[in-house]
């Protein structure tokens, strides 16, 4: 309870932190919508739908060995052949960052050996 009301004060406090992780995101979505990859709005969290697990787990590895922590969401999780990466931002990110992760996404996704990219449902 003590941790939730002490998250509950820096929400009140430092709103800013509100609007920095949305404004990320909109970077992020655009970026990648431009690509074909994501659409839509909503929250921090980003699905990238990649289509079969083989190629969200190679994108994954490749983002991994980019310097990312993001992971492949694959069946049973989700349905067959809407395997994805769940992309969360959050507010110590800078721009900079974000469009690097952007950037290292779009390159392991083009040199991915597996079957096209299916837009995010």
């Amino acid at each position: 309870a003590a941790a939730i009301d002490a998250a509950l004060d820096i929400v009140d406090a430092e709103p800013e932190r509100r609007r920095r992780v949305a404004a990320h995101t909109g970077t992020l979505r655009r970026i990648l919508a431009d690509a074909g990859l994501a659409r839509g709005t909503g929250t921090h969290i980003v699905p990238v739908v990649l289509g079969e697990a083989a190629r969200a787990m190679h994108v994954a590895r490749e983002l991994s060995a980019a310097g990312f922590d993001v992971r492949a969401i694959r069946p049973p999780t989700v349905p067959p052949d809407t395997s994805r990466l769940r992309v969360s931002i959050n507010a110590s990110l800078d721009e900079a960052t974000v469009e690097r992760f952007a950037n290292a996404l779009l390159a392991a996704v083009k040199g991915s050996p597996v079957r096209e990219v299916r837009a995010e449902p």
